[in-house]
């Protein structure tokens, strides 16, 4: 939805567009005035919340604390508490690390080069808080890259590069899914879980919607003064404002996929990530999708039914 009203925004007339920004900077000051007299939430509340869910598995977490309301305590202690839920001697945190917010295109389109050594984290506090723990490994991918701490960081970032779309069977997304990994969402829904991606990559050219434009991306990429040019597409942005994961949601729920706790203003889940995959397979044999309606052909449910009886 915001895509799309980017997309909208910019065909505007000067003179409305320049009223519309003016009503959006006035809306972002009153959320701003609203914030500050929002909910306190203690580290307590949260760390109960954390109890409840099973952790004992490799996870990725999605972030935002904002969502939630003002939490006591600063981001350095929140992070400490997830990760203290944690057996780092067994399993493995991991975040993503995409180094802009809006339009994948956009950002390719403007992207000269990507050092991995200096590209930001525009996830948020928890995930750059875990970025600056000792030890902590970031994958080399131009969009898609995911930090990682704990017994197989390595696994997890190793060879992100590899892939010809950011979330193939080298990605750090697609291991966690075949790993039998959680996705742990805090202050936010499934419209931030990127591993809703995973199963158009698997599906490739089954899947009955274009996900991708048609340019492929030649990115020269720095790791360690190690050079490599990566090659990636960008997502499709009218497609991607069609978009809407908590479609997904009532099926995840009735498939037991994923547990979710109010707090604050905001939600913590534990989403299962294979649970997820086989889901969104499972809708579109029904003919539905985080895109909307869909009809697949009989080769496409074909392949649909393999993929499902291999996960």
């Amino acid at each position: 939805m915001k895509t799309l009203f980017k997309l909208i925004k910019n065909m505007l007339p000067k003179f409305l567009k320049s009223k519309l920004e003016k009503k959006i900077l006035d809306r972002k000051l009153d959320k701003h005035k609203e914030r500050k007299q929002r909910v306190v939430v203690s580290l307590q509340q949260i760390e109960t919340i954390l109890d409840r869910l099973d952790l004992d598995s490799d996870v990725i977490i999605h972030s935002s604390t904002s969502n939630i309301g003002k939490i006591e305590g600063n981001a350095v202690q929140l992070t400490e508490l997830i990760i203290s839920k944690m057996d780092s001697n067994k399993h493995t945190l991991l975040a993503p690390a995409l180094p802009f917010l809006g339009s994948m295109k956009e950002y390719l389109d403007s992207l000269e080069e990507f050092d991995l050594a200096s590209a930001k984290n525009a996830m948020g506090n928890i995930s750059n808080m875990i970025m600056k723990k000792e030890g902590c490994k970031r994958s080399l991918h131009p969009t898609h890259s995911v930090i990682a701490i704990g017994k197989n960081s390595d696994f997890y970032t190793t060879n992100h590069e590899l892939c010809s779309t950011p979330f193939c069977q080298e990605s750090p997304y697609y291991k966690l899914t075949q790993n039998n990994g959680k996705i742990l969402m805090f202050g936010v829904n499934l419209n931030s879980v990127t591993n809703f991606h995973v199963y158009e990559d698997i599906l490739g050219e089954f899947l009955p919607v274009n996900v991708y434009t048609s340019k492929n991306y030649q990115i020269p990429c720095t790791d360690d003064n190690v050079k490599i040019v990566v090659t990636t597409k960008a997502h499709n942005p009218f497609l991607s404002a069609k978009r809407d994961c908590e479609r997904a949601r009532k099926h995840l729920i009735n498939n037991g996929y994923v547990q979710t706790y109010e707090i604050g203003d905001s939600e913590i889940s534990l989403l299962d990530a294979k649970g997820l995959t086989i889901t969104l397979f499972e809708m579109l044999l029904v003919g539905e999708s985080i895109y909307g309606r869909v009809k697949l052909s009989k080769e496409q449910k074909v392949k649909v039914n393999e993929l499902l009886e291999g996960l």
